[in-house]
C-alpha cells in the first residue's frame, strides 16, 4: 500500500496563525527531509515563505523528535522509529493572492505557504482535514472526501505539487455559480461588498464560453474563482482548476465602467492560464521542486500571449467594444514608449531577470526595465498580425495557440524551452521565426504603426496631458514644456518620484524623494508646480529650492519641448474592402 501524507489544519484567526499537523506514516528512518517552496508558481521570485513558520516541533509514538535546520527553509528529523507527527505555527497577514492571511473576517492561503514538504515522497497522495468557525464557509477546487459543499472538511490530491495548487478562500462567501461550455464554474466573493451579481454572472459566462470555444477542450472538470474584495486592490494567480483573484470592492458594482472592465480582463487573464500553463505548461518551471531561481527566456509565451488575449477576450466576447479595445492597446504602448528600459533590456531579458527586477521594482525602474507582460503582449499583437497578413488570413496566433494544445495541452508534455519559436517555423516558415527572435532579443521598438496601418488603424502620437494622462485617446489641452519627471503632493510642497532618463530633472541634478520647495521663487504646490512647468518657456531656464535628506539646496531646471510619449488608435473608415475585411477578422476571430 503507498505511503500517504496528511495534514491536518486549525485556525487562530485573532492571532493571525494557521496551526498546522503534518502526519508521515512512512518517514526515511535516517532522517526526514522536509521543505518549504522558495517560491510559489506562476509568481516567479524567491519569496523565503519559511520566515512565517514560528515555530515547528517532531514527536514519533511516544517520544520527541529533534528537528535540525539544515537550510533557510528546510529541516531534517532524528532518525526515529514508526510514524512522525510534525506540528507547526504559520504567520498569515498577506492581504496578496500568492501566500496567506487570516483574521477574525476570514482567510485564505496558497499551498505552498502552508505545506511542508516531504522529501522522497511528493508522489505519494496528500490528504487534508480543515477546521474552522462553524459559521465560515470554505472554498477550494481541491477534490473533497467528506463534509457539506462549502463547509470544513477532507479533501486530497493525487501527489505534492497537485495539492499545493489548490488555494483555499474561507469566510463569510458571496457564491455565484454559471455554467460555461457545459461545465459548472463559481465565483466566491470573501469581504464586504456591493457586487451586482446578475451582472457578473452574465459576463464571466460569456468570457469563460467564449475562452471554451476558442481551446475546443477543457483541462478541467469545474472551475472555481477564489476572490477577496477589499478597499482598492487588484492581482491574480492562476492554478489548475481555479484562479485566486484580488480586486477593489467596488470593481465588482459595475457603477465605475473602467474598474469593472479592469476586473473583466482580470478574470479573462487568469482564466486563460488553465490552458496556458496549466495545461501546457513551461517545461522549466513544471520540473522545478520549487527550492531555487529557475531562469526562462519564454515568459512572453506564458505571460505575454495570455496579456494580448485577456483583453481581446472581452472584444471578441462582446464585452468591449472596438474603440474600447483599441483604447487599451494605446495605453499599453504608451507604457512602453515612457519606459526608457526598452533599448536596455529585452523581452527575453526581461524574462530571465524576473526573479530579481519585475517582482522588485524601484522608483527608477522603467529607465532600465520593461515588462514581459507589457512589451509581451504587443510581441504577440505584432506576431499575430504578422501571421495573418503573411498568410493572407489563413494563419494566426489563434493558429499557433491551437498547434500548441494539440502537441501539448492534449499529450500533457511540458513545452520545452525555446519551442515556441519551432513551431512558429514550421507553421510559416524559418523567416517568420527569424523576426520573432530578433523581436524577443533587440532592444528595440516594435513595428507596431506599420502592422496597424495594413488593418486601417492609424497610430497617432501627442505629449502627456498630465502626470495622470494612461493615453489611448486624443487630448486637446496640452503643456508647453517638460522636465521628464514624476512628482506626487507632499506636505511642504511636491516630493520628487521617477526621474526620467537624460531629461531635463535628471540634467538639472534632481533625485527620487526630493522635495520641491519653491519653483522661480514661489511655493512649489502641486497644482502650481504642474501649471508653471506645463506653460514655461522650452529653452528658458528656471530657479528650483528643493530638500534633500534635509539639505536645502537649489538649481536651475531647463524645460524643453515635450516628448510625444502618449499614443491613441484612430480605425480609419476611408479603407477599402481588403483592409476592412483583415480587421474585422482580427477582432471577431474564433
Amino acid at each position: 500500500m503507498q505511503s500517504s501524507i496528511r495534514y491536518t489544519i486549525e485556525l487562530e484567526p485573532h492571532a493571525h496563525l494557521f496551526r498546522v499537523v503534518l502526519d508521515i506514516a512512512e518517514p526515511d528512518p535516517d532522517g526526514q527531509v522536509l521543505a518549504l517552496p522558495a517560491w510559489v508558481p506562476g509568481s516567479y521570485t524567491i519569496r523565503d515563505l519559511a520566515r512565517h513558520i514560528i515555530e515547528i516541533t517532531a514527536e514519533s509514538p511516544g517520544e520527541t523528535v529533534a528537528l535540525r535546520k539544515i537550510a533557510t527553509d528546510r529541516w531534517i528529523s532524528a532518525p526515529s522509529r514508526g510514524a512522525l507527527r510534525v506540528s507547526y505555527r504559520v504567520y498569515a497577514l498577506d492581504q496578496s493572492v500568492r501566500t496567506a492571511f487570516l483574521d477574525h473576517l476570514g482567510g485564505f492561503f496558497n499551498g505552498p505557504a502552508l505545506f511542508l514538504r516531504v522529501l522522497g515522497q511528493e508522489q505519494c497522495r496528500h490528504f487534508l482535514s480543515i477546521s474552522g468557525p462553524e459559521n465560515w464557509q470554505l472554498a477550494t477546487s481541491m477534490p473533497r472526501v467528506s463534509g457539506a459543499t462549502w463547509g470544513w472538511g477532507d479533501f486530497q490530491a493525487e501527489n505534492y505539487r497537485a495539492f499545493i495548487d489548490h488555494p483555499m478562500l474561507m469566510g463569510t462567501l458571496t457564491l455565484l455559480n454559471f455554467e460555461a461550455g457545459g461545465l459548472p464554474h463559481y465565483l466566491l466573493i470573501q469581504g464586504s461588498h456591493d457586487a451586482d451579481l446578475q451582472a457578473l454572472g452574465r459576463d464571466l459566462a460569456r468570457i469563460c464560453t467564449w475562452q471554451q470555444n476558442f481551446w475546443g477542450e477543457s483541462p478541467f472538470r469545474e472551475y472555481h474563482f477564489l476572490c477577496k474584495a477589499r478597499s482598492d486592490d487588484y492581482g491574480g494567480l492562476e492554478h489548475r482548476a481555479s484562479s485566486a483573484l484580488v480586486c477593489g470592492r467596488d470593481d465588482l458594482n459595475g457603477r465605475d465602467p473602467k474598474k469593472y472592465r479592469r476586473f473583466l480582463g482580470l478574470v479573462s487573464h487568469e482564466y486563460f492560464h488553465g490552458w496556458l500553463v496549466q495545461a501546457i505548461q513551461p517545461a522549466v518551471f513544471s520540473a522545478s521542486n520549487l527550492d531555487r531561481a529557475e531562469l526562462s527566456r519564454d515568459l512572453w509565451v506564458f505571460e505575454g500571449i495570455t496579456s494580448y488575449y485577456d483583453d481581446l477576450c472581452l472584444c471578441r466576447a462582446g464585452l468591449l467594444s472596438t474603440e474600447q479595445y483599441l483604447q487599451g492597446l494605446a495605453k499599453e504602448w504608451t507604457r512602453l514608449q515612457r519606459r526608457p528600459g526598452q533599448f536596455l533590456q529585452s523581452v527575453a531579458e526581461s524574462s530571465e531577470d524576473a526573479w530579481l527586477k519585475l517582482y522588485h521594482p524601484h522608483v527608477n525602474s522603467a529607465n532600465f526595465e520593461i515588462s514581459y507582460y507589457n512589451k509581451g503582449a504587443l510581441l504577440a499583437l505584432c506576431l499575430d498580425l504578422s501571421l495573418r497578413l503573411e498568410s493572407e488570413g489563413k494563419q494566426s496566433l489563434d493558429t499557433l495557440l491551437a498547434r500548441l494544445w494539440k502537441d501539448y495541452g492534449q499529450t500533457k508534455r511540458p513545452l520545452p524551452e525555446g519551442a515556441a519559436l519551432s513551431l512558429i517555423a514550421d507553421m510559416a516558415g524559418p523567416d517568420m521565426a527569424l523576426q520573432v527572435q530578433s523581436w524577443l532579443e533587440a532592444r528595440a521598438e516594435l513595428p507596431l504603426a506599420a502592422l496597424l496601418a495594413r488593418l486601417g488603424i492609424a497610430l497617432h502620437q501627442r505629449p502627456a496631458s498630465s502626470l495622470s494622462d494612461e493615453g489611448g485617446e486624443d487630448a486637446s489641452a496640452l503643456p508647453t514644456a517638460w522636465i521628464g519627471a514624476h512628482w506626487q503632493p507632499h506636505a511642504l510642497g511636491v516630493q520628487m518620484r521617477q526621474i526620467v532618463s537624460g531629461s531635463p530633472a535628471e540634467q538639472a541634478g534632481l533625485s527620487p524623494e526630493d522635495i520641491i520647495l519653491a519653483l522661480e521663487g514661489q511655493r512649489a504646490t502641486p497644482e502650481k508646480f504642474a501649471e508653471k512647468i506645463g506653460s514655461s518657456i522650452p529653452g528658458c531656464p528656471l530657479q528650483l529650492q528643493y530638500f534633500r535628506d534635509d539639505v536645502l539646496y537649489s538649481t536651475q531646471i531647463t524645460p524643453v519641448t515635450p516628448v510625444q510619449n502618449t499614443f491613441w488608435l484612430e480605425c480609419l473608415e476611408d479603407v477599402d474592402a481588403v483592409v476592412r475585411a483583415r480587421r474585422d477578422a482580427w477582432l471577431a476571430s474564433a
